[in-house]
């Protein structure tokens, strides 16, 4: 019969009571109560979920820790894996918040990307506008003739030389008059007509191609000379310089104040017909309306364009190399104003 031990030893290391010491390998007798060398770790606190080092850590399990009572030592507390019920479960494996994602990318102001405001947020058409519109709003604004003519001065003075040599194709449209008129000597009243018509149909054409460098110049590109070419349809550009002239000649023979009101009735009608491609009646009667909706001050940059002609002319004729920019490009300035058009800075 073996004898069994009457009490175990008080550590694992401690030697059984036959005085026996445990050989290397061999298991040590563990009290009960006492935690395993393999066990999970001793938990310095009664209650909680810990994690003992080498445990997997998988969901669903907890660690659950045992008190012996009041006054036993710290050692008798064990900790073991115990299921995780449900709610705990739960909690335990609930994702992470996820943040709704828009389509719509927020720009970042730090990052120089504009912020805009939600639509209908912005001045309404009786805000003022200071300065020059950067933009077309599509909402007509209002004419102001000393603008525009310092704003033809200011965009004639950044790029003058197209400017001045596109002008001076006039120049030499009435030097070919005189010398075709000095070798040739017409004396038939037909002959002076057909000349007469080509210097004219020359001279509508350079109009046109004023109006197309002056529509760029408010569209912010700087023409060089070629540009001021692209006119789009030239014969509809012509029949329309022909029609508003014929329509002004008529007037003035009826009478000279009639003449001068469909004069500046026609004045934005070349426009329309280069900027928009409207045939030469519909581009007539745009300009009608466009001027009726500012008669005042329409009448007033028409009778400016004429004074500012004048006084090139008196300057030996040379100073129509600056008026004539000048001018074409403050009455585009009041085209683009008054029917809400981009206007470019200076």
């Amino acid at each position: 019969m073996t004898d069994t031990p009457s009490s175990v030893p008080d550590s694992p290391g401690a030697p059984d009571p036959a005085g026996r010491q445990p050989s290397p390998g061999e298991p040590r007798p563990v009290a009960e109560g006492t935690p395993a060398a393999d066990s999970p770790r001793t938990a310095d606190f009664p209650g909680g979920v810990v994690h003992a080092p080498g445990h997997s850590g998988e969901p669903g399990m907890k660690k659950s820790v045992t008190t012996a009572g009041p006054g036993t030592d710290p050692a008798a507390r064990t900790v073991t894996d115990e299921p995780a019920q449900p709610a705990q479960l739960a909690a335990t494996e609930q994702p992470a918040p996820q943040h709704p994602v828009s389509d719509s990318t927020v720009p970042d102001p730090a990052a120089g990307q504009p912020v805009y405001g939600p639509p209908g947020t912005g001045p309404g058409p009786e805000s003022p506008v200071y300065g020059y519109q950067a933009l077309g709003s599509g909402i007509p604004g209002r004419l102001d003739v000393g603008h525009a003519l310092s704003y033809g001065f200011e965009k004639f003075r950044l790029n003058p030389g197209p400017w001045i040599a596109a002008t001076s194709l006039g120049f030499i449209i009435y030097l070919l008059f005189y010398l075709v008129a000095r070798i040739t000597e017409p004396r038939s009243m037909t002959a002076l007509l057909v000349l007469f018509a080509v210097v004219i149909a020359g001279l509508w054409i350079l109009q046109a191609a004023l109006v197309r460098g002056a529509l760029y110049e408010t569209d912010g590109y700087r023409p060089g000379f070629g540009s001021y070419f692209y006119i789009g349809n030239l014969g509809n550009a012509f029949l329309t310089a022909l029609l508003a002239f014929l329509a002004t000649t008529l007037a003035s023979a009826v009478c000279l104040i009639p003449g001068v009101l469909v004069g500046i009735g026609c004045m934005f009608s070349l426009h329309f017909a280069v900027d928009q491609g409207q045939t030469p009646v519909e581009a007539i009667k745009s300009s009608f309306l466009l001027a009726l909706r500012d008669p005042w001050r329409v009448f007033l940059l028409a009778l400016t364009v004429v004074v500012v002609a004048c006084l090139g002319v008196l300057a030996c004729g040379f100073g129509l190399l600056v008026a004539g920019p000048v001018a074409a490009i403050a009455v585009t300035y009041a085209y683009r104003t008054l029917t809400g058009g981009p206007v470019a800075p200076v």
